[in-house]
């Protein structure tokens, strides 16, 4: 799950982000992502409408080992 003020990417066809890096802000009732969006070395403060918008974790999920089962 992502948590408020984690880091992901951000992916939004409008803006032309593809993985940027930011941090997210809220969900906002009102149907947006608000987000903190890195560029050019800076940080900016976005609202991105959920439905034009994908984010990911910056961070991969952990590999859980897998347990072989005799049956």
């Amino acid at each position: 799950m992502i948590e408020r003020s984690d880091p992901i990417k951000i992916f939004n066809e409008i803006l032309g982000a593809k993985g940027a890096r930011g941090r997210l802000v809220r969900v906002a009732p009102e149907g947006f992502y608000e987000v903190t969006l890195e560029s050019g070395g800076r940080n900016y403060h976005a609202m991105l409408p959920i439905e034009a918008t994908v984010i990911l974790a910056a961070d991969p999920i952990e590999e859980i080992p897998t347990m072989e089962v005799e049956r």
